[in-house]
Formats: C-alpha cells, sequence, structure tokens
C-alpha cells in the first residue's frame, strides 16, 4: 500500500497511569447522551501483545488506526456515520485473548471535567481461539479532560483528553503517548522500518521522555532534534552490543559513552518489561530516555528505525 502521512494531534490520546485512588469530593454527575457501536474489528498492527488497550479518539485518522470495518453478509451493525467526527468523541476499551467478551454498559455521567464510563463484562472461554472484543462509544465532544474507565466496578484505567504534541507518523506506524506523573513514554508499534515526528506544543518538553520501540531488533536508531542527531545501533550479533554516535552539523562525530551528556542507554525488555537475553522477544521491546542536552533547544524531534538490515 502507498504509504499516507497522516499528523495526529496525539489522537490516541495521553494514557495516564494514576488509579485516582485518593479521597476527594464527589461533583455532581450529568447523564452523557452515548451510542454504542458495533460492525468493527481491531486492527493487528494496534497494540497486538496487550491483553487490554483504552482509547479516546478525536478524529477519523485515529479511529483508521485502531479499528476496521468488517463486512458481513445481510449487516445491520451500527456504525459511525461517516461525518461523525466534527461532532463526536469515541472512547473505547478492547479485551484480547483466548475468550469472547462482551459489555453491559451501565451509565456514562460527567462531572464538568471528567467522563465517567461505567460497563460490565462477560467472558466465553474458548480452548483455540483468539478474539479481540472491542467496545466503541461515541458522544457528543466536550471540555473534558479525562476519561475514567470503570470495569466490573473497578477503575482500570484514565486517560487524559490534552493534547500536547503533535505527531506525524506512516500508515501501519503507531505512536502513543503514556503520561505517568512527570515523565512521558512514547511508545512506538509497527513496521519494521519507519519514521515519525513529535513536536511538543507547550512551553517545554516534559521533565523525563521516554521511547519504548516494540521491535524484535534496532539495527539502526536515529533520533534528530535541530542540528543533532544521535545514531544508534543494537547489534543483532556479537552479545547485542549498543553502539552510539553523535552527529551535529551533518558530521559525524566520536562515539558515545556514559561521560556524555548525549548518552542514552537502550535498555531490553521482555513482555513483562524485565530485562531480556538477548533481543526482545515477542511483546517485548526496547526502551531508552532521552538525554535532557538533545531535547533543551528544539521542539521536535525526528525518529527513524531498522530493525534489521535486508
Amino acid at each position: 500500500m502507498k504509504a499516507l502521512q497522516s499528523t495526529l494531534l496525539v489522537a490516541f490520546l495521553s494514557l495516564s497511569g494514576s488509579s485516582l485512588a485518593a479521597e476527594k469530593p464527589d461533583a455532581p454527575s450529568t447523564p452523557v447522551a452515548y451510542q454504542v457501536h458495533d460492525g468493527y474489528f481491531v486492527s493487528n498492527q494496534f497494540e497486538p501483545d496487550a491483553p487490554t488497550s483504552f482509547v479516546v479518539l478525536k478524529n477519523q485518522a485515529a479511529f483508521d488506526q485502531v479499528f476496521g470495518v468488517a463486512h458481513v453478509m445481510r449487516d445491520k451493525s451500527h456504525r459511525l456515520a461517516a461525518d461523525a467526527f466534527p461532532e463526536k468523541l469515541v472512547v473505547a476499551a478492547i479485551h484480547r485473548g483466548k475468550a469472547m467478551v462482551t459489555y453491559q454498559i451501565e451509565h456514562l455521567v460527567t462531572d464538568g471535567k471528567t467522563l465517567s464510563l461505567r460497563y460490565t463484562t462477560k467472558s466465553a472461554p474458548s480452548d483455540t481461539a483468539e478474539f479481540s472484543c472491542p467496545l466503541i462509544v461515541s458522544l457528543p465532544k466536550g471540555d473534558y479532560q479525562a476519561v475514567q474507565f470503570i470495569e466490573d466496578g473497578k477503575e482500570i484505567k484514565t486517560l487524559t483528553t490534552s493534547a500536547p504534541f503533535e505527531i506525524t507518523t506512516k500508515e501501519n506506524v503507531t505512536l502513543t503517548t503514556t503520561m505517568e506523573g512527570e515523565k512521558t513514554i512514547f511508545s512506538i508499534k509497527g513496521t519494521g522500518i519507519g519514521n515519525a515526528k513529535v513536536q511538543r506544543l507547550g512551553e517545554a518538553w516534559p521533565k523525563e521522555v521516554v521511547l519504548r520501540v516494540y521491535l524484535g531488533g534496532l539495527e539502526n536508531f536515529t533520533i534528530s532534534s535541530g542540528e543533532v542527531k544521535l545514531s544508534n545501533s543494537v547489534l543483532s550479533h556479537s552479545g547485542n552490543k549498543q553502539l552510539s554516535h553523535l552527529w551535529k552539523d551533518g558530521k559525524e562525530g566520536p562515539s558515545l559513552d556514559e561521560k556524555s551528556p548525549y548518552w542514552m542507554e537502550i535498555h531490553r525488555l521482555d513482555a513483562n518489561g524485565k530485562p531480556a537475553e538477548g533481543l526482545p522477544s515477542k511483546g517485548g521491546w526496547f526502551e531508552m530516555t532521552l538525554p535532557s542536552a538533545l531535547l533543551k533547544d528544539s521542539k521536535t524531534i525526528e525518529l527513524g528505525w531498522i530493525d534489521f538490515y535486508r
């Protein structure tokens, strides 16, 4: 397929890791009109190894990176209208695994700032088949700051609806943002050869910026910021040694080590987030924290990668 570039105003939104467990006064809740939609499958390019996913989608491009239309005979599915997104917001939960999961919404309410989607689930296990089961809900757009997913009586995810970054990717590449306090995590999934661009819209980068690259290899990974480029490689042989070089003004500089302000250690993790022996296996990733020296003079970072040289 022809590669199409789509600029997503972080339409997958920032995933908050907080559980909001602290006590706080209850605000008056107002019911929100909603519709439940079906007739879609979950893209196998979107977080395929995650047992659950939660998203808030503001535009068609973002929706199309997560869902596709499932055509069936005598189709009576209730899908979104073709022109829904100028007026609608979509929130969705996805369960994956060897069980068919169905959902029953109890309510969707707001206190004026936060949407709370409360629902129950039922699972029908299977010995062999794998399923990706979505709950897709549309509602009128509003000035919401967060969305709470309350599943089977337990709040399991809160997503913020702010958009502090503008992200550009190619087709079949997703770059999602997770915020955990002062740390922002960019997760890259998709093709073995690709690129992406992240532009901050705020006054400064977060205190800590982490990249997670969900690939089986990383023989080339570049990060460009202004006139500076970091060129990195994790060898697929010889003990998976990391090689890093600094480029400035288009000229290659010396190799980097821990003493350099541009040094960035690349960790290899398995699907459980534990240190991997060798290269990451299925569901694992490479993780790195961007050096502050790289970010201080630029609003934009450009990323490029090759998993294995062909």
